[in-house]
């Protein structure tokens, strides 16, 4: 803030520099370590214990990750299964305190599907719980997000069709649970629209799906008011008419979806994502049922064009140029 004086680090004293030094002195020589095993091709259980203890300085170090990788494979261990299952389940509980440290890690991820697939017995099912707690820490995290996708995908593939249903469900209901925490998670969106599709299909029949469409309407509305201008749930919105194949249903729907802009813009006036979608859904519209826009609603679009051009002064040319390209589609309604 002006006018206040900047506060500066404090200087390390002599005791924390002397510290540091050690530290990063026992860093490099554990570094050196490693890397000289690796390049002597040193694959016995000191070896993979010195990787062990690097890495629990630094994650990122993925030529380590690698090389660790190839001490497993060539310990005599590895050819007993039992004694592989032990010595992997060892493996996975030394990631879950990395990732614990740095849950954003590439490389430990990897590592953690590779050791998965490594054992004669992985459980998928644990996987799934796990990974349900650490978003329950961190709900947005795309890495956790690609890593349960994995793991359900690993679990459809040790069950029948049934099965499949049964957990796409299970997986869709989760995704409800973290939008209602959050309707501004973009990866729990996201997710949904990949299972969507398959929960529709369980459907016995038109009035059954078209109630999970009004069910999945119900939720995104709910989103809207809650955080109009949040994107996430306009591009679910968009999506899910997209895929809506009832053409009667469709325009329906997307009446409905002007109802509720011009409502929710009332209450917010200059909310720029309510505007910008009112404006999708008339011209969605017109081209779905051509003349079903009337005049003072394609006159309300370039109005609500105009107010875009101040309200999001950034993107003011592409503002210019919808306008420009509705008149003259419209007949120079202006």
């Amino acid at each position: 803030m002006h006018g206040r004086r900047r506060q500066t680090t404090q200087e390390p004293t002599v005791d924390e520099r002397e510290q540091n030094k050690q530290r990063v002195e026992k860093y490099c020589a554990l570094n050196g370590l490693v890397m000289n095993n690796r390049a002597q091709k040193v694959f016995s259980k000191d070896a993979l214990e010195t990787t062990k203890r690097l890495l629990d300085l630094n994650t990122e170090l993925h030529t380590v990750w690698n090389y660790r990788r190839e001490i497993f494979t060539h310990l005599d261990d590895w050819q007993d299964e039992e004694k592989r299952q032990e010595m992997l389940e060892t493996e996975l509980a030394f990631l879950l305190e990395i990732i614990m440290k740095n849950i954003k890690s590439y490389w430990m991820w990897n590592h953690r599907i590779w050791a998965l697939q490594s054992l004669p017995r992985p459980g998928w099912e644990r996987e799934l719980g796990l990974v349900a707690k650490l978003l329950s820490v961190d709900a947005r995290n795309f890495h956790g997000w690609d890593y349960r996708r994995f793991v359900v995908k690993q679990l459809k593939k040790n069950v029948d069709v049934d099965g499949q249903l049964e957990v796409d469900a299970r997986e869709f209901a989760f995704t409800t649970e973290q939008i209602n925490k959050d309707c501004a998670n973009h990866a729990a969106w996201h997710n949904r629209s990949k299972l969507f599709p398959a929960v529709l299909n369980m459907a016995k029949n038109e009035p059954e799906r078209q109630g999970l469409f009004k069910k999945e309407f119900d939720m995104i509305l709910n989103a809207i008011y809650t955080d109009p201008d949040d994107q996430n749930a306009w591009l679910y919105y968009d999506w899910l008419l997209g895929i809506q194949e009832n053409g009667e249903e469709k325009r329906k729907l997307l009446r409905d979806k002007v109802a509720t802009i011009r409502e929710l813009l009332e209450l917010e006036e200059d909310s720029k994502w309510p505007m910008i979608e009112l404006v999708g859904a008339l011209i969605a519209l017109e081209q779905q049922n051509p003349g079903s826009v009337t005049s003072d609603e394609k006159k309300e679009c370039l109005d609500i064009l105009s107010r875009l051009k101040e309200v999001d002064t950034y993107h003011i040319g592409r503002y210019k140029d919808m306008s420009k390209t509705m008149s003259q589609q419209w007949g120079g309604i202006c």
